[in-house]
């Protein structure tokens, strides 16, 4: 019995290949370690965080892992099913860059208003900052500060942070040729994890 609860059944496991860019192999090994780790199928916010813990023992995921847990939670009630995990993992870790930005837009949109203020980009870079510690990371010159990193991100949507009530929309935030490479690293954070 324990046998079959630690695989995804067929009908499950073809659905995913669809959805996902992760094969059957992964699928399944995925699953078993998710069964394992969450025996529920139920994964909470706290196991969340603790997750995120493990993987950045050097700074602190809390702030970030709330934010990280309402993208994943794409049924916004307070859990993180098997299938809503296996699919944002994917969109996060092997998605296209515009998938990555379409995928984090809820991330950075902090105040659920549809669009994404200075004040909503810093708030998510300083939760990315303290999550994995600035002593476990090279930083360019212009980016040793997550208000550094802001302004820069800012400026690149062609923003001025001195001019206020600016805004970045869903249509410009995933127009991902506005920005360069190293800018966008901070979207690669589940890259990692796989």
């Amino acid at each position: 019995m324990g046998q079959k609860t630690s695989k995804l059944n067929k009908e499950d496991l073809t659905t995913l290949k669809s959805e996902t860019r992760f094969s059957a192999r992964e699928l399944q090994q995925w699953y078993k370690g998710f069964k394992r780790d969450v025996p529920t199928g139920q994964l909470t916010k706290e196991e969340f965080i603790k997750i995120h813990k493990q993987f950045y023992p050097f700074g602190d995921p809390i702030e970030f892992s709330n934010y990280a847990f309402e993208a994943f939670d794409t049924e916004n009630n307070g859990h993180i099913s098997f299938k809503n995990f296996i699919i944002s993992l994917s969109l996060a870790s092997r998605g296209s860059l515009q998938e990555k930005l379409t995928w984090s837009f809820p991330i950075y949109d902090r105040d659920k208003d549809g669009s994404i203020s200075y004040d909503d980009l810093l708030t998510v870079l300083k939760s990315i900052y303290k999550m994995v510690g600035s002593s476990s990371i090279n930083l360019e010159e212009d980016e040793q500060t997550p208000e550094s990193r802001a302004k820069k991100i800012w400026e690149k949507f062609g923003k001025d942070i001195n001019i206020p009530d600016q805004f970045i929309t869903m249509d410009e935030f995933v127009q991902y040729k506005n920005l360069e490479g190293d800018v966008t690293t901070s979207l690669n954070i589940y890259n990692d994890l796989i």
